[in-house]
């Protein structure tokens, strides 16, 4: 593996900023990296090789920094879209497999899942259910399974949204082990609770969201945050999902636990600061 040197080339006085510049130019593939010091200082790395491209691009940038074209690259690189005719994200995979490859690979084994659920649902449901506790892997397996269209695009986006962001900024493998974790503890509730009819990547989804909330409030400099509203939201979802107040059925002992785990996890990353 070749180790690429990196230089500082310039100072931003806002973070949200860099990193907007940053998204930019890794779309137009200038390898322009950006390490968030505080709300209010950024730094920006590139490499040698694209040091006279990142610095023109960073006069344009200085001279029109709300031009349209900075946000339809950050929107490119990190949201989900539901516009096209399959209501899933639109994803450029070959940038989406250098930069996040795990992400990339839960979603498309969701998606390969839910089509062999819809051709032969008893069989999907006798590999991966939780009704065989003494076989492991189905202790992970039920966060693939999604019972309609509607339950895996919700999941699907905020995946690919918050999976993604956190694979960039801490890596593959603290995400293959958040992943797991979360998954095994918020599947464990349920089934000790419930029982073993239920499934979702939405456990999983519900982790991130309490890693989100308590490391934007604990740890900010690490760069991962969401939004007090969305925050106050999702926990009154939550809660109508305990009083049985909504249209459908919710794995409302998984969403719990997720969320739980996922603060859990915030606290012990509180320290790290993370790569951008």
């Amino acid at each position: 593996m070749t180790n690429l040197q990196l230089t500082v080339f310039s100072v931003l006085n806002s973070a949200k900023a860099a990193q907007l510049f940053a998204d930019y130019c890794q779309a137009q593939n200038i390898g322009v990296h950006v390490e968030v010091k505080a709300a209010d200082l950024a730094e920006l790395y590139c490499t040698e090789t694209d040091l006279a491209a990142a610095e023109r691009e960073l006069a344009r940038f200085m001279q029109q920094p709300k031009h349209k074209r900075y946000q339809q690259a950050a929107w490119q690189l990190s949201k989900p879209s539901a516009e096209n005719a399959a209501i899933l994200p639109s994803i450029n995979w070959q940038q989406a497999l250098l930069v996040a490859p795990l992400t990339s690979a839960v979603l498309v084994l969701c998606l390969l899942v839910y089509g062999w659920m819809q051709l032969d649902w008893p069989s999907a449901a006798k590999w991966l259910q939780l009704n065989q506790p003494s076989q492991l892997w189905r202790w992970f397996t039920p966060m693939l399974l999604h019972f309609s269209l509607t339950h895996l695009v919700f999941n699907l986006a905020w995946w690919w949204l918050l999976g993604r962001q956190f694979e960039r900024v801490l890596g593959i493998g603290l995400l293959v082990n958040f992943t797991l974790s979360v998954a095994l503890i918020s599947n464990a509730a349920q089934y000790f609770l419930v029982g073993p009819n239920f499934g979702g990547l939405s456990g999983v989804v519900y982790g991130l969201f309490g890693y989100f909330w308590l490391a934007g409030i604990i740890n900010p400099k690490q760069g991962l945050s969401i939004s007090s509203g969305l925050a106050g939201f999702l926990v009154l979802w939550l809660v109508l999902g305990f009083f049985d107040l909504l249209w459908v059925s919710m794995a409302n002992w998984a969403h719990l636990a997720g969320l739980v785990t996922g603060m859990a996890w915030a606290l012990i990353l509180r320290k790290q600061s993370g790569r951008h």
